[in-house]
């Protein structure tokens, strides 16, 4: 299996050699008839600048910048008039001012041309020397009129020189070319590679237990990015392990006390007090109340799986606040004797919300567990509401330990009571969870206020009907 590191090499090359063969493909097959045009065009603007010298009636101008320009690119010119005689020659020149491969037709045919009004080219070759050159003809008119002609001998050997030490500097640009590509190419696949080479084992770490594992970002790019979320996953990756470690130890430790109780007072009935009425019923009693106890902590688990798994639906329905308030708090008469909390309502005129009662009732119950979990004797649980207009909001206040600040954020995770709970608190640490879970399912406002040692506010906010 080829690696990401070879095929990032290989592909950067490949480009490499496709630029360079396009580039080889017109330096050959098209350098030199495209600087022959771009040259012969940029002669052509020249040599029309300076005719128009001689429109403007300056003729000692016209034939200064004329001899100029046939002596800096090497060229012979004619200014002949419509007769076709020589009226000026400027440049190079041989026998009687013409070079002796342009008394022939070629030439002839192009001054016919030009003295009917249109530019003509030809190419022409030296009877002796063999050297290429490039016949020009541009008409000249001065008053609007046609006057003559200007024939310019370009020679294309200076044309060919340059293209061949154009084609001769390829060679060296593309060897520089492909060194450095090479290298550039290899540092740069390398440098990609491998800090997904890094992601790649850390995440091996991971999934092989060492969710602590962490990736050092160097980078502030996608492959930074990416390692920044690597470690975030690592991070709550051991946020779960924790959490499972705390669902194991908490539940051993809530499942250790009724199961012991219960085992004891079966030993007892069965060794001891089966013949003694009274004994035997408060035993049962116990029995049966711990066996709640563990049912209860074994429905918050399995309740909060479906919750999270989405295995189940809201089905609302029209009801009155007041009325559910009431029926829950009743409940809690005699716990409220029991532990001497007091259960205090503060409601405000009643009014139909839409939802779905029975998930409601639930959310009520476990905020008030809640508060009896962390309410010391003697003080006071209050369950309040509050008409915002469109929506009633619902209070559950008590006085009991507070949150501390750092710790707020956190109170709705599954588990967060292992980590906070007092010696004397009951329950599986799931109730908040689950008032989470149900409320986002209404899509309902709620959140939770609280001062250390003063007093907690948990609340939330339902639609009205």
């Amino acid at each position: 299996m080829k690696s990401i590191r070879f095929k990032l090499w290989a592909g950067m090359m490949a480009l490499v050699l496709v630029v360079l063969l396009l580039l080889w493909f017109f330096q050959i097959v098209f350098l030199k008839s495209f600087y022959t045009r771009m040259r012969i065009s940029d002669i052509k603007d020249q040599a029309v600048s300076v005719v128009q010298l001689l429109d403007e009636g300056k003729y000692e101008d016209f034939q200064e910048q004329l001899d100029v320009f046939a002596y800096e690119n090497n060229m012979s010119i004619e200014m002949i008039d419509m007769t076709g005689s020589i009226a000026y020659l400027a440049g190079s020149s041989g026998m009687n001012g013409q070079l002796p491969m342009m008394r022939n037709s070629i030439r002839n045919q192009v001054v016919v041309k030009v003295l009917n009004g249109e530019e003509a080219e030809a190419t022409l070759d030296h009877p002796r020397m063999g050297n290429k050159f490039m016949l020009i003809g541009l008409p000249v008119n001065t008053g609007g009129d046609l006057s003559g002609a200007l024939l310019i001998t370009l020679p294309l050997a200076p044309v060919e020189d340059t293209a061949f030490i154009l084609q001769k500097q390829l060679v060296y640009i593309s060897i520089i070319l492909l060194a450095a590509a090479l290298c550039i190419s290899f540092l740069l696949a390398r440098s990609f590679t491998r800090p997904i080479i890094e992601i790649k084992k850390t995440a091996e770490k991971m999934a092989a237990g060492d969710y602590y594992a962490q990736l050092p970002v160097r980078q502030k790019d996608e492959i930074g990015q990416l390692a920044q979320t690597v470690n975030y996953l690592g991070q709550q990756f051991a946020k779960i392990d924790q959490m499972r470690k705390d669902l194991i130890a908490n539940v051993s430790h809530e499942l250790r006390t009724p199961l012991s109780l219960i085992r004891g007072y079966a030993e007892t009935l069965r060794d001891v007090t089966g013949n003694e009425p009274d004994k035997r019923e408060r035993q049962l009693g116990i029995i049966i109340d711990e066996t709640e106890r563990l049912s209860r902590m074994v429905d918050d688990i399995l309740h909060l799986s479906r919750l999270q798994s989405g295995h189940f639906e809201i089905s609302q329905s029209c009801f009155g606040v007041n009325d559910l308030v009431n029926r829950v708090a009743q409940r809690y008469d005699l716990q409220s004797q029991q532990t001497r909390v007091a259960i205090r309502l503060d409601l405000a005129d009643d009014a139909i919300v839409k939802a779905d009662e029975d998930r409601v009732e639930q959310v009520l119950y476990n905020l008030i567990n809640n508060a009896f979990n962390h309410s010391a004797a003697e003080s006071t649980i209050t369950i309040r509401s509050m008409d915002l207009i469109d929506r009633i909001r619902i209070e559950v206040a008590d006085t009991g330990s507070g949150i501390p600040a750092k710790d707020i954020a956190y109170i709705w995770d599954r588990y967060y009571k292992a980590e906070t709970r007092a010696a004397d608190a009951v329950g599986s640490g799931l109730g908040l969870a689950i008032v989470k879970a149900l409320l986002e399912a209404h899509g309902a406002n709620f959140g939770v206020e609280s001062q250390e040692d003063v007093m907690t506010i948990f609340w939330f906010e339902l639609l009205k009907a």
